[in-house]
């Protein structure tokens, strides 16, 4: 959770000096042909269709419980990130607007759709750490959260590099993942719900 913490600050900071073009143009200086289809494989890992596997898959691996706690938190923060997409951010822009307006010069993927609108806070990003918290907290093993934290990053970088989101809308997608995994799992370990106590190797 301090990794996290100090990350986001960090993130934070930068949004808060710089505008966010120029932060996406820094961020976005460097394309290849392998990073454009490594970051379109990887950016569906904070698609919804992926959330729900990944439920699935506990169900039958680990748990109904675990599983129901992962799948919750997935629709839970999926509901709060499209209600502020949708109606209290929803003439936020995304990156494409800029560069249709030549106010943006990045490169961006070909064949890859990309959108307009709604721009705030990222929704895979938002699915993503919700689901890595989620983990985190049921496994409680520092190096698995590092190694969770390292994957969340790396996704929510993927909208940055695949021009479908700005620096401002993952760190806000960031924080609502984590915020709402943390609840729910608080909330149901105060119900005796969850084992606290039960922690792996750190």
């Amino acid at each position: 959770m301090q990794i996290f913490i100090l990350t986001w600050l960090f993130a934070f900071l930068i949004v808060l000096i710089n505008t966010k073009t120029d932060i996406h143009e820094y961020l976005n200086s460097y394309h290849s042909v392998f990073l454009d289809v490594f970051f379109q494989g990887i950016t569906f890992l904070g698609d919804g269709i992926f959330a729900v596997l990944i439920a699935i898959l506990v169900f039958f691996v680990k748990g109904r419980k675990e599983a129901v706690l992962l799948l919750s938190t997935f629709i839970i923060s999926a509901i709060l990130a499209q209600g502020l997409k949708n109606f209290v951010f929803s003439e936020s822009m995304r990156p494409l607007f800029y560069i249709k307006a030549g106010e943006l010069n990045v490169e961006t993927v070909d064949g890859l759709k990309m959108h307009l609108n709604h721009s705030f806070p990222s929704g895979h990003t938002t699915t993503i750490f919700a689901l890595c918290s989620m983990f985190a907290l049921l496994f409680n093993s520092k190096r698995f959260g590092v190694l969770l934290l390292l994957i969340a990053i790396i996704t929510a970088y993927s909208r940055i590099y695949l021009s479908q989101h700005f620096l401002q809308d993952v760190v806000a997608g960031s924080l609502l993942g984590v915020i709402t995994s943390s609840v729910i799992y608080y909330v149901l370990a105060k119900k005796k719900w969850v084992n606290t106590n039960n922690s792996t190797e750190k």
